[in-house]
């Protein structure tokens, strides 16, 4: 007896349709320590007081229906089930059914899911749609986009190739201050201080103060290269320059061999002694007899003298001074007297005689001083 009692019992508790178990109490009662107890008030009849240990369901004492599910009596059944009046149980809708008034018609499919022919058919959207969670159809996806969302398909989550996610939308180039991750299909931020570029290593254009060279954003120009302002860029010196400044390439700080340019440009060609470089028509000319060494633009431009000759101010080798300076015999050339000078020897102070607009009295050498008549001195 207990053995097909405890049968029962576990055929009921799996089982959605109600039973009972053979009992001597009344409908809507259970037995309990030899005592007929009453059930939930939701159930029908039950093994227990709790509303959980229903067996079978049926329309309550305010009238309202109730179905089981599991070993509970419910006023709806849950999504997947519908209720079947015949027995007040929920029993299931067809495979993959949401919704549904019987166990042959569906009314709504799963996610995933589309109702064909009456049954629940697995959905499988092209790349680029997108399931509609309403009617199951698969529906387009924004232009570009290669996944999107299903409550807004204008919303893209990737995107097809040749096409970069930038702010949950598709496009074809990425917008100035990002640049193109060909990798992942999206737009990322270039670094700073680059304003536009190609890469997070390469960039167009730069933060004011910083100054583009070789792709990158820098503070200071390097050497062999000056800094343009107009275009904030570092621009190449010429092959011949060390360093330049500008604007031109051209514009030489410094020669290759350490030399200072030559009318602010370095030769390109080491002329042998005697001779000057040509810019224009890139040759060395021979120097003008009067000259040691001479820079050019002309043969006549002296840069030193032979022996017993000195170099002036104009660039020619002359054997004396012009007025107004004197001969430094230990750098050849012609230097400058002192402003209140109008001639001197050895140095620029030793005068020999004063120019008309200085009130300096004449101190003549002590060699003149001896020949002076007395009433003179």
């Amino acid at each position: 007896m207990r053995l097909f009692l405890a049968f029962v019992i576990t055929v009921c508790n799996v089982g959605f349709i109600g039973c009972k178990v053979s009992s001597k109490c009344p409908s809507g009662q259970f037995m309990l320590k030899n005592q007929c107890v009453l059930c939930h008030p939701t159930c029908s009849e039950c093994n227990g007081h709790e509303l959980f240990e229903c067996t079978t369901c049926g329309v309550d004492e305010d009238g309202q229906e109730r179905f089981l599910n599991q070993f509970r009596c419910r006023t709806h059944c849950p999504r997947g089930l519908y209720p079947d009046r015949a027995h007040y149980a929920c029993l299931p809708c067809i495979p993959n059914c949401e919704l549904c008034t019987d166990g042959n018609i569906c009314a709504k499919c799963r996610e995933q899911y589309k109702l064909q022919n009456g049954i629940c058919q697995l959905v499988t959207c092209d790349m680029g749609q997108v399931q509609d969670p309403d009617t199951g159809e698969c529906i387009n996806c924004e232009v570009g986009c290669k996944t999107c969302s299903t409550e807004n398909p204008e919303i893209c989550s990737s995107c097809v190739q040749g096409f970069f996610l930038f702010r949950h939308q598709c496009r074809r180039h990425c917008p100035q201050s990002t640049y193109e991750d060909w990798g992942r299909g999206v737009c990322l931020p270039c670094p700073v201080p680059c304003t536009d570029c190609r890469s997070n290593t390469r960039c167009f254009a730069c933060q004011p103060g910083y100054f583009l060279n070789g792709g990158a954003c820098i503070k200071q120009c390097p050497q062999q290269t000056f800094s343009n302002s107009t275009g904030w860029r570092c621009q190449p010196c010429h092959r011949s320059c060390q360093t330049c400044h500008g604007p031109r390439s051209t514009d030489c700080n410094l020669c290759l061999n350490g030399n200072a340019p030559l009318h602010g440009q370095c030769p390109m060609v080491n002329c042998p002694l005697g001779q000057y470089y040509d810019g224009k028509n890139s040759l060395c000319h021979s120097c003008d007899a009067s000259c040691k060494t001479c820079f050019g633009p002309q043969a006549l431009d002296c840069s030193s003298c032979f022996k017993g000759q000195f170099l002036d101010q104009e660039g020619s080798c002359v054997s004396q001074c012009p007025s107004g300076s004197f001969a430094n015999s230990a750098t050849l050339l012609c230097e400058e007297c002192s402003p209140n000078c109008e001639s001197c020897v050895d140095n620029s102070d030793n005068c020999i005689s004063c120019s008309k607009s200085s009130n300096k009295p004449f101190s003549p050498p002590g060699a003149l001083l001896e020949k002076l008549p007395r009433w003179l001195l």
